[in-house]
């Protein structure tokens, strides 16, 4: 099944008004909430994703890191949120981030905004 990940720097200029978009999007991990935290599993097949993001920190370190993640979104069914969050702790591909408005559900990706 053929998909796509969405990335969080590419511009929307390129689509008309009017002109509609079909893509099928896999998810790369889920979500899973708390009282006062959500925690995002990564999948296996996309622990690349959390290697990649762990290399862009650096020398800094992981808790405090801004992040934002691709999610799906609670009012539609078909409709994607980004949200910015901050990254609490990562134990393996398990990420706790702080609470965000999002339903438990699939993750499409997460970047990071590394401060230099």
């Amino acid at each position: 099944m053929p998909f796509v990940i969405l990335r969080l720097n590419q511009t929307l200029s390129q689509f008309r008004v009017g002109k509609f978009m079909l893509l099928t999007v896999e998810p790369i991990g889920s979500i899973r909430k708390s009282a006062n935290k959500t925690e995002i599993l990564i999948y296996s097949e996309f622990e690349q994703v959390v290697t990649n993001m762990v290399q862009k920190f650096g020398d800094n370190p992981e808790r405090g890191q801004k992040l934002l993640v691709v999610h799906k979104c609670k009012e539609g069914v078909n409709q994607l949120k980004v949200t910015e969050t901050t990254l609490l702790e990562r134990k393996g591909n398990v990420l706790t981030i702080s609470k965000i408005d999002a339903s438990e559900g699939p993750v499409i990706d997460i970047s990071t905004q590394v401060s230099s």
